[in-house]
């Protein structure tokens, strides 16, 4: 080989060399940044305190019961509504009420929210209010006005009263006699809408 194509060779080779070297060390700034998030989420608990409402015993027609119980909010989000969820069940102990229900005869009046003023809340028959499920923490008129808004804020409760009246239609009910019925309320508690934060 002639010493011009060495040289020129050796040229080529060291031009590509410092491409090579010079592109692998090329460089730019770059920097990352991790974040990292935790999300806790809140909780919703309702306690009630029912067992005093459904201890009713001995009851003729024409008693009226008045029972107060509390809805409380122990968690850690607002509640927004507290819907009530009945189930009765009679027992004629005689087998003798024919087309008569106790059920029917036993009016339930929700007398006052005494936080959100308002009055009265609901007055349905036993029967009725199986098949409804009311918001029992919804400020009426008056409560939206002088009272607490509707629901109830984490760490507060509600006061309320109920009243249970066995109805008296004037007739002889001997039928019911005897009978007993078992009452199980529900208190499902629903969250307030999602913000935005």
């Amino acid at each position: 080989m002639n010493i011009k194509k060495t040289l020129g060779l050796g040229v080529v080779s060291a031009a590509l060399g410092l491409t090579l070297v010079g592109g692998g060390t090329f460089a730019y700034f770059s920097d990352t940044a991790q974040s990292t998030a935790s999300f806790n989420n809140g909780t919703l608990s309702l306690d009630s305190d029912p067992s005093v409402i459904v201890d009713l015993s001995n009851l003729k027609p024409g008693d009226i019961i008045t029972r107060d119980f509390q809805l409380k909010n122990s968690g850690s989000l607002d509640i927004s509504q507290v819907l009530l969820k009945t189930a009765a069940q009679v027992i004629d102990v005689n087998n003798d009420n024919g087309t008569h229900n106790l059920k029917d005869d036993i009016v339930v009046t929700f007398l006052v929210n005494k936080d959100k003023i308002s009055s009265p809340v609901l007055v349905k028959k036993l029967s009725e209010l199986e098949s409804l499920s009311p918001d029992l923490v919804k400020a009426g008129i008056l409560g939206s006005v002088f009272g607490e808004k509707s629901g109830i804020k984490a760490g507060t409760l509600d006061k309320l009263s109920v009243q249970f009246a066995f109805v008296d239609n004037f007739q002889p009910q001997n039928y019911y006699q005897g009978d007993s019925l078992k009452l199980n309320w529900t208190f499902e508690a629903k969250q307030g809408a999602g913000e935005y934060k």
